[in-house]
């Protein structure tokens, strides 16, 4: 099956959300766009070496905690109010910014 580069589709949004925490429709693009692009760069490499696709080679639990954990830190990332909660097992997986330092990521993690 040939890998193709998928771009997030804005008109699926529902522009007519009211998002907490400072949200935008555009931090959850850019983070859905991080998803597909890393994808995207896996498949090509490891679909060259004779493999299938990575989410043909793992088991579903295993590529729901993936997708969980890179949602999380790329949403983070392009979120302007919410860090990864460092905390193990922690919940929720996001937090808001200064609310709980002792539990927020490392400011390397942020950029």
């Amino acid at each position: 099956m040939p890998v193709t580069r998928n771009t997030v589709r804005q008109d699926r949004f529902n522009s007519d959300a009211t998002l907490p925490y400072a949200l935008r429709l555009k931090d959850f693009e850019m983070a859905m766009q991080d998803i597909y692009d890393f994808f995207y760069d896996i498949n090509k490499g490891i679909i060259r070496r004779g493999l299938l696709r990575l989410d043909d080679i793992l088991r579903p639990a295993i590529m729901s905690g993936l997708l969980s954990d890179m949602l999380t830190a790329s949403l983070s990332k392009h979120s302007r109010s919410l860090t990864v909660n460092c905390y193990h097992n922690g919940h929720p997986d996001l937090i808001v910014n200064g609310v709980y330092p002792a539990i927020e990521s490392k400011p390397e993690n942020k950029g």
